[in-house]
């Protein structure tokens, strides 16, 4: 399971930003509703020095109208950007006199605000954040300057071939659900967007029942409870019921984007309409991906790099969304354009379907999925977002039950939903190809 994100800082890929639930022994949970509606999870780590304090909000780009596509993200950014409490800049440099640091970013269905400390420093990183999630001022000239910082985002997402061409594979390969929009946001609607309009986005959506407060590391739960429902209980306002989304009819066959630009390699993106993360067919699409695509033993990377010679680079996926996703491959080819790329994706798909994989790739998979999980929820930052990921997306049970399901994946689910989601003459496909190219 992946997330789909946007971070304000580095923007990448999609293809990094693990988080897996269910990283073996886990730690001591509380988990309250509070009156007011809002959600907290502590989560203890007995010799962790640090604490991360992580706030997510069930509000991404799904949320928004093509006329207010970026609002979620510039929303984002502006929260940490001053409080009738505290001026512009004084968050920032709270959080660094604690030996802190802070981040944030926007998915297509939640967007999440975090930060890490030392474990000492909970109450005051409490006090932070609830300060910034409730009481945002939005000052005029503050938007203005941030306005300048998403669309610099949009253009270096867009001169990077490869993050450019995963994102608009969504909205290819999307015509009808909300999945279309770019996170980011389009530059248009983000030039256009008034203050009044980005204040009237936040006000809809970030109430108390629309969040959770996760925290996790070396604090003493009841307190830190005690802390949360101080700092949060008595906020108040309601939001926006989110409405059930259209549904995405089938592709009917090859659905194709193509730019020419300056660039010196082929970039290829190919997609297929997975499942939602209520759908159990998830596990095993999650366990092909990782056979397909994760590290140099993967099949795809072996046949179609190593063996075959038609890419450079080959990158497999599927984040993990409320609703269906998009199974994709992303490829880089020093042809001058993807037909050859895209034949042998298309050849690998007929034999996946054929043949599926062997009991060593199914076990690699797994191997793979368990360690990175293991590996991540060591630190208060990666239980935290496996956590808050797990309690807005799907429901707080799916961070103890994710590895379970996978380790009772069969090599026979595999091919079933390989023959389900991937069909060698129905996908959506983006290329960016060199201006050379006939």
């Amino acid at each position: 399971m992946r997330r789909l994100l946007l971070t304000s800082l580095l923007l990448p890929l999609a293809l990094a930003g693990l988080a897996r639930p269910g990283a073996g022994v886990e730690p001591a949970l509380l988990h309250e509703v509070l009156p007011n509606g809002l959600r907290v999870v502590v989560a203890e780590q007995p010799h962790s020095p640090a604490v991360t304090v992580d706030v997510w909000v069930r509000v991404g780009s799904r949320d928004e109208t093509d006329e207010t596509n970026g609002a979620a993200h510039f929303v984002e950014h502006m929260l940490f950007k001053g409080t009738r409490r505290r001026p512009v800049g004084q968050i920032a440099r709270e959080v660094e006199s604690l030996g802190g640091w802070t981040n944030a970013s926007t998915g297509y269905d939640y967007t999440h605000y975090y930060v890490v400390a030392p474990a000492g420093a909970v109450d005051r990183v409490l006090d932070i954040q609830a300060d910034a999630l409730t009481d945002p001022t939005f000052e005029p000239a503050e938007v203005e300057r941030e306005r300048a910082v998403v669309l610099q985002e949009l253009n270096l997402i867009h001169d990077t071939p490869g993050r450019y061409a995963f994102f608009k594979l969504f909205s290819t390969a999307f015509t009808v659900h909300p999945y279309r929009r770019p996170v980011g946001g389009s530059p248009e609607a983000l030039r256009r967007m008034s203050r009044d309009q980005l204040v009237g986005f936040y006000r809809a959506h970030y109430g108390p029942a629309n969040v959770t407060v996760v925290v996790a590391g070396g604090v003493a739960p009841r307190a830190t409870l005690e802390g949360v429902r101080a700092r949060f209980g008595r906020w108040r306002r309601e939001v926006a019921r989110r409405p059930a989304p259209p549904r995405e009819p089938p592709l009917d066959g090859v659905r194709r984007a193509v730019e020419l630009r300056d660039v010196q390699v082929t970039t290829l993106a190919m997609g297929w309409l997975g499942p939602a993360v209520s759908d159990p067919d998830h596990y095993a699409v999650d366990v092909l991906v990782y056979a397909l695509g994760r590290g140099r033993a993967a099949r795809w990377v072996r046949n179609l790099r190593d063996r075959k010679r038609v890419v450079q680079a080959v990158s497999v996926g599927f984040p993990t969304a409320r609703d269906p996703s998009l199974v994709f491959v992303v490829a880089t080819t020093s042809d001058p354009d993807e037909s050859r790329a895209e034949a042998a994706v298309r050849e690998e798909v007929r034999q996946l379907r054929r043949d599926g994989i062997t009991e060593e790739e199914l076990q690699r998979a797994k191997t793979l999925l368990e360690s990175e999980a293991r590996t991540e929820q060591h630190t208060s930052q990666g239980l935290a977002a496996s956590l808050g990921f797990a309690a807005t997306v799907a429901d707080l049970d799916y961070h103890r039950t994710y590895l379970e399901n996978v380790r009772a994946v069969t090599r026979q689910d595999v091919l079933e939903v390989a023959r389900r989601y991937l069909d060698p003459d129905r996908y959506a496909l983006v290329a960016i190809r060199p201006r050379r190219s006939p």
